[in-house]
């Protein structure tokens, strides 16, 4: 299964498996609209018996959570161990176009002062976790298959949007620091 399949698979059942215990809230009022239903009569009248049989539920050991770090995770020579793993360097490159400077140089050779900047360590934070994910995928696709949920810490949200097919990686270093800070 690609990593588009997998991170679109996840977008599908976001609330159909892996769930743990009951909830605390209160039952909704009779009549109330079921969204998660909803959500999943529109995807099945759209796909077929094939995509039905993988939207079956898990067990939980079967599934896997991403979360993905924020500021303040940033060091110098980040992202070095990635470099070998297919689509990283295009990655850096992609985020290069956007930046309109070399953020690969900086990870890799700093200075960490500059690295510290808000406006250059959240863009380095955003494209290591997406190159992590990468590595994650050549190395043990299964966790990707089988990943139920993301979420991220500050700018980690960003990258947890990326990999669920919800925001274009193009986006994601363009946002102003101003904005992930909100």
């Amino acid at each position: 299964m690609s990593v588009r399949v997998a991170r679109a698979a996840w977008a599908r059942d976001w609330g159909a498996g892996c769930r743990r215990g009951a909830s605390n809230f209160p039952l909704p009022p009779p009549g109330a609209v079921n969204v998660a239903e909803l959500l999943r009569d529109a995807t099945a009248a759209e796909e077929g018996p094939r995509e039905a049989a993988a939207r079956r539920r898990r067990p939980p050991g079967q599934c896997s959570v991403l979360l993905f770090p924020g500021q303040g995770s940033q060091v110098v020579g980040m992202g070095r161990g990635l470099l070998g793993y297919p689509r990283v360097r295009e990655l850096y490159a992609a985020a290069r176009s956007v930046l309109g400077y070399d953020l690969l140089e900086l990870s890799l050779h700093g200075p960490q002062e500059a690295l510290d900047r808000t406006v250059h360590c959240q863009p380095a934070v955003f494209v290591a976790s997406l190159a992590a994910v990468e590595k994650l995928h050549h190395l043990q696709p299964a966790v990707i298959e089988n990943c139920v949920a993301a979420a991220g810490f500050s700018v980690g949200e960003f990258a947890a949007l990326v990999f669920a097919g919800a925001m274009e990686f193009s986006e994601g270093p363009a946002v102003p620091p101003e904005e992930f800070l909100q």
